[in-house]
């Protein structure tokens, strides 16, 4: 028997999503692809999933009401949605947000399984005021695209089959220094100045349950981004009950240090005959984050209820990596020499597909290659007041335009519900929330490329059905200090 290893797989960089693309509410949902640069490169998978859209916020209050926050962002995770929202901050206050993510996909008889936890959203907000503007001044931290947890897939094809399973730790993460005013009766306006750093590190093994000479192989992966982006948003209330929110998200380049090794273990008649490696490290990779526009509307026809509607818009046509690298086996034997890296001057990203040429409209690339996002969100809350209780409940859905588009050139969509409720208990505010989004599309793929998985092409094309689910926990935590402290 040829022995069965463990596996341990990553999210990475690369894989389309709503989001980046992905599948969420606070995301926008991935469209899984399969995420590899080349046929002809056996390496590591370079899928992402990452699992929001950098639209997005966080925050269980927000996401009970579908994400649709643009315009009622008046509690402290404000920031990540619209800073305007911060001048509604009268006092001191700490704020924490947890998220659990779970993310199953389906691919004709195959899988992709993701389970994860970490932390969303930390802060503290300070009151400020500014001749006669009033508002609030905040740091902040989110963990932008995660990438904590672990993750089971499996992969059929004509001739072979292979199991990975992986682990990864870390995330994009983004501090921010910023701040909301109200400018006016009916203006409000506010920027965030966001730091980007974090990184995260993975490690993955593939075991093949068919024959082949290299049945278990290894792979690790550590990728740290540094850049700075800046996010502004305005407020505008044209009556009481209305407001009106806009932000913008500039797009942004960083830096990023790549690390990636590999090891390919060679058997033969079942029998280990010896183990080779590559590996590699640059600090030449580039991404290029794209910028993103949102709008919305929030009425309050009551005190105790509000109805909100947002639409957002991500410009992920243009995001790009330069510079990234992929590692081809070591062959095994006393004067084997490991290869050099595969470098890509210029790739999509996060699907890494190929650059569109600008001067050719019918180039496949273009037909076939990276869209932009878009997310209608809409949502509601109503506010249960009991004497000295007060219970929200909140209820919202959300419709996400992928990334990617199927082998017609049409654009999937999908669909989520949310659901949500909270307590409020003097200074004390406890959230929670539930996500639940799906989709599916039918993608048209080569059942074997030359090169790949060391197979001849079989020239077959066959149709897969691709269906995605997500669910999704956030928990909130604020706490507003004593008005004594107010300046």
């Amino acid at each position: 028997m040829r022995p069965r290893f463990s596996t341990r797989f990553e999210p990475h960089p690369a894989r389309a999503a709503g989001g980046v693309v992905l599948l969420a509410l606070h995301l926008a949902i991935v469209v899984p692809s399969a995420g590899q640069i080349t046929a002809e490169s056996d390496t590591d998978r370079t899928d992402i999933t990452g699992r929001q859209n950098l639209t997005l916020g966080s925050g269980a209050r927000a996401y009970g009401m579908g994400g649709a926050f643009l315009a009622r962002a008046d509690d402290a995770t404000a920031a990540s949605w619209n800073p305007a929202g911060l001048s509604y901050l009268r006092v001191p206050e700490v704020s924490l947000v947890g998220v659990s993510n779970s993310f199953d996909t389906e691919r004709g008889v195959d899988y992709d399984r993701f389970d994860g936890r970490a932390i969303d959203f930390a802060a503290f907000t300070w009151p400020v005021g500014l001749g006669e503007a009033r508002g609030a001044a905040q740091v902040s931290y989110q963990r932008a695209i995660s990438f904590d947890g672990k993750r089971s897939i499996h992969l059929t094809y004509p001739l072979t089959a292979f199991t990975e399973e992986a682990s990864s730790d870390g995330g994009f993460d983004v501090v921010a220094f910023g701040t909301g005013l109200r400018l006016s009766r009916h203006v409000r306006a506010g920027f965030t100045i966001n730091r980007w750093l974090g990184g995260y590190d993975q490690a993955l093994t593939r075991l093949y349950e068919t024959f082949s000479r290299r049945p278990q192989r290894e792979f690790d992966l550590d990728l740290r981004p540094r850049g700075w982006s800046v996010n502004l948003g305005a407020i505008v209330s044209p009556v009481e009950q209305v407001n009106l929110g806009v932000v913008y998200k500039t797009p942004f380049t960083a830096d990023v240090w790549l690390v990636k090794a590999r090891r390919d273990h060679w058997f033969e008649d079942e029998t280990l005959e010896g183990t080779t490696t590559n590996a590699s490290a640059s600090d030449a990779v580039r991404l290029e984050f794209p910028s993103s526009f949102g709008f919305g509307v929030s009425w309050r026809p009551h005190d105790t209820m509000t109805l909100s509607a947002d639409f957002t818009r991500t410009s992920w046509s243009k995001a790009r990596i330069q510079d990234y690298f992929d590692l081809t086996r070591t062959e095994l034997g006393p004067e084997a020499v490991p290869p050099p890296p595969n470098v890509y001057p210029n790739r999509q990203y996060p699907t890494l597909g190929p650059v569109p040429d600008p001067a050719d409209p019918d180039d496949p690339a273009r037909l076939l290659g990276q869209q932009d996002a878009e997310q209608i969100r809409v949502g509601v809350e109503w506010l249960l007041i009991r004497r000295w209780l007060k219970v929200p409940l909140r209820a919202g859905y959300f419709n996400d335009r992928q990334i990617t588009p199927d082998p017609t050139g049409d654009i999937p969509r999908f669909n989520g519900f949310t659901v949500g409720t909270g307590l409020m208990l003097g200074p004390m505010l406890l959230d929670v929330a539930y996500v639940h989004a799906s989709g599916e599309y039918t993608r048209t793929a080569d059942a074997a490329e030359g090169g790949e998985f060391d197979l001849p092409a079989s020239g077959t094309r066959q149709s897969v059905r691709n269906a995605l689910e997500t669910d999704r926990i956030f928990a909130s935590l604020i706490y507003r200090f004593s008005g004594r402290l107010r300046p």
